[in-house]
């Protein structure tokens, strides 16, 4: 059978693409002075629209231009098959259409065959990387952040409105799948590698001077998937600390308060173990186990002072956030005055200074003196002084914000809120692979991430 030959197409000159662009602009000129001549009294959108169609036409003129001069240097003898490592031989020539952030180009490129292995492939295209033979990287890139923080329907009407790309929702879903998938296998070789226990005499990465405080914040938040229901998704969150001034509700002075700042999120679809893996590993990588003086602050819920603390923060402050604790006892004041009465309000504020400055095991006696005074709700004011009674240790609220600690959880509850916001909307339901494969993509773009790990992902090849 005779083998197919290359017949090699003559590289333009500097002088040819360069007279090409030329004309293609000047045609595009005209084109934009007929429209302003016979366009009367046009408003700015339509201006905007002309124009912007008129640069579409030339950035694309000009990307086709390179792209013409590119395959005509295609390797000669062929590429060697990545299977058996033979020279593959050129078969013909085919031409496609690449999405790109410039328009729809026409890619012609060379096609080279291992008959032995029957694998082809396009030089051309891992040169120029375009991904899975449809997109460049930087339609790809676009695609995957925005569908990060909108749906795949909303991501399509974005590129086509503001950057004129054509991408279907479906295509765009793909490349979530696909690059969300390659994030998470990122994020778990950094687990494994955060978890493995050091060599004796070797040292670990820069400390954070001593002075720096930092901490770690947990909660969970609802999301619902197909054949499960309502599933929990647990949140961690590392953060720095930082002292700002702020006017006291009480006194009306300016005070400095601690600040949770510099936030980046983990979140896992699991137990509470997987989390902890998760959160350690991100702590690590933020060098929080070199920190001096550092903090975890939560709700009361047990799978994270009873699994995650012991396993990984067990040095840290702990600390029960202040709002929730208030919640528990206008839970009490409820039970025993009814809701909304003075009375009730009143019970409150008396009961928020000494559990402020750390005497919860006062209110605990206080709470189980009312249940035996109203036998009717004894027991869930008995579950209530337990709550206080079981962690008293982790509300020393006073202490803490004196050490210039935060004492509110609203650094993982914003988290918590935002990536609720994506995964909760009306209508929303998720198979599991497609939330697990979406949520480090929104972890990344919450933590500000994103296109640091984009670029470690990127120079893995692509599926």
């Amino acid at each position: 059978m005779k083998r197919s030959r290359k017949v090699h197409r003559t590289k333009p000159t500097r002088a040819e693409m360069k007279a090409q662009l030329l004309a293609q602009a000047e045609a595009t000129i005209d084109q934009f002075l007929d429209w302003v001549e016979q366009t009367e009294r046009p408003n700015l959108t339509q201006i905007e629209d002309a124009v912007l169609e008129f640069r579409r036409q030339v950035g694309q003129a000009m990307a086709e231009t390179a792209l013409q001069a590119q395959d005509a240097t295609a390797p000669v003898p062929g590429p060697h098959c990545p299977t058996c490592g033979r020279e593959m031989h050129y078969k013909d020539d085919k031409t496609k259409t690449i999405t790109s952030c410039v328009g729809d180009l026409s890619l012609q490129r060379s096609y080279y065959y291992c008959r032995p292995c029957q694998q082809g492939r396009f030089p051309l295209d891992e040169q120029l990387q375009v991904f899975e033979r449809t997109c460049s990287e930087r339609v790809a890139k676009l695609a995957v952040e925005l569908c990060g923080r909108m749906t795949p329907a909303e991501t399509e009407t974005i590129l086509d409105q503001l950057g004129g790309i054509t991408f279907s929702d479906t295509s765009v879903w793909r490349r979530v799948q696909t690059w969300g998938a390659k994030l998470k296998a990122l994020e778990a070789a950094r687990q494994a590698e955060a978890l493995t226990v050091p060599h004796r005499g070797t040292t670990g990465p820069g400390a954070v001077p001593l002075s720096q405080k930092m901490g770690v914040g947990m909660d969970g938040v609802m999301i619902p998937l197909r054949k499960e229901g309502y599933t929990e998704l647990k949140v961690g969150c590392v953060f720095e600390v930082a002292l700002r001034p702020e006017r006291d509700r009480e006194t009306g002075e300016e005070v400095e308060r601690a600040h949770a700042v510099n936030t980046t999120y983990v979140a896992v679809l699991g137990g509470p173990e997987p989390l902890g893996k998760a959160l350690w590993a991100e702590a690590s990588r933020r060098h929080f186990p070199y920190c001096y003086d550092t903090q975890v602050i939560g709700d009361g819920a047990k799978w994270i002072w009873q699994t995650v603390v012991p396993e990984h923060f067990s040095t840290s402050w702990q600390l029960v956030d202040w709002y929730h604790a208030t919640e528990h006892l206008y839970a009490v004041a409820h039970l025993v005055y009814g809701e909304g009465t003075a009375e009730a309000t009143r019970w409150v504020k008396g009961m928020e200074t000494p559990l402020y400055q750390g005497q919860a095991w006062e209110v605990a006696s206080r709470i189980k003196d009312l249940a035996q005074a109203h036998p009717a709700q004894a027991e869930k004011l008995q579950t209530e002084a337990g709550y206080f009674e079981n962690n008293r240790r982790r509300m020393q609220y006073l202490e803490l914000r004196e050490d210039g600690f935060p004492i509110g959880s609203g650094m993982v509850e914003s988290g918590c809120k935002q990536i609720r916001a994506r995964f909760a909307g009306a209508g929303m339901r998720w198979s599991r692979l497609g939330a697990e494969n979406l949520i480090p993509i929104r972890t990344a773009l919450l933590s500000g991430r994103f296109d640091e790990m984009w670029s470690a992902v990127y120079k893995l090849p692509p599926n």
